[in-house]
């Protein structure tokens, strides 16, 4: 087993990701260049897997199956790729420490789920994973490409921001029923079915989260607005 396989891959990742030391901070202009690197990157990955998954699926069919999926060594190795990818993301809160500002715990905790999910759905084999993983690497596709337009003074796709929000609510609303509905003993073992349980324990405070940020930042900036 290799050590990105043990647990204490994530846990020591982790804690790094918690104990990065936020009083660094770096030029602006540099760090904008440094922006769109990162964010070009990830909207070019994320489109790659979502195209990746795709194919899969247009050539394997859509089979609800204990380890379909996985005993497919295509499948396998993009699946790799995108649990490593959730280690990368963490540079997106490194970003906003090197800019002077603090991450939301929205950001925070979404990070550090991702990596603890992707772990542990990839290192058991947790077939179900293509569905999430379809769904969020067209999502980061979208959202990464926002964020790119944001760096490259390209405004007019500001108007598109509480969309994001919605559109990641429906993936993963969407993704956990699912799972649930599709991916049910016998069709996987009770053991990975746990598992998708836990993931789903996550998702569910995540989409708390994503609910209370829509009210804050959409209908309670709006309602104020209104009342002026």
């Amino acid at each position: 087993m290799t050590p990105i396989n043990h647990f204490y891959f994530p846990l020591f990742a982790i804690y790094m990701y918690v104990n990065y030391p936020r009083e660094l901070r770096m030029n602006s202009s540099i760090l904008h260049k440094v922006a769109i690197v990162h964010n070009t990157a990830l909207v070019v990955f994320s489109a790659w897997v979502f195209v990746s998954i795709f194919q899969i699926i247009y050539k394997h069919g859509i089979v609800f199956e204990k380890n379909y999926y996985f005993n497919l060594p295509e499948f396998e190795h993009v699946m790799f790729l995108f649990y490593l990818s959730k280690y990368y993301e963490f540079f997106d809160t490194f970003l906003v420490y090197l800019s002077g500002k603090d991450p939301i715990f929205l950001q925070k905790y979404h990070h550090i789920g991702a990596v603890v999910s992707w772990h542990i759905t990839y290192i058991y084999k947790v077939d179900c994973i293509w569905i999430p993983s379809f769904a969020n690497s067209f999502i980061h596709t979208i959202m990464y490409s926002y964020y790119l337009c944001c760096l490259l003074k390209i405004d007019q796709v500001r108007k598109i921001k509480k969309y994001l929000t919605s559109m990641q609510l429906v993936q993963l609303v969407g993704t956990m029923l699912l799972c649930n509905y599709y991916y049910l003993p016998p069709v996987e073992t009770y053991r990975n079915y746990m598992i998708i349980c836990i993931v789903n324990m996550y998702n569910t405070f995540l989409i708390w989260l994503f609910v209370k940020f829509y009210i804050k930042s959409y209908l309670y900036q709006k309602k104020q607005l209104s009342d002026r």
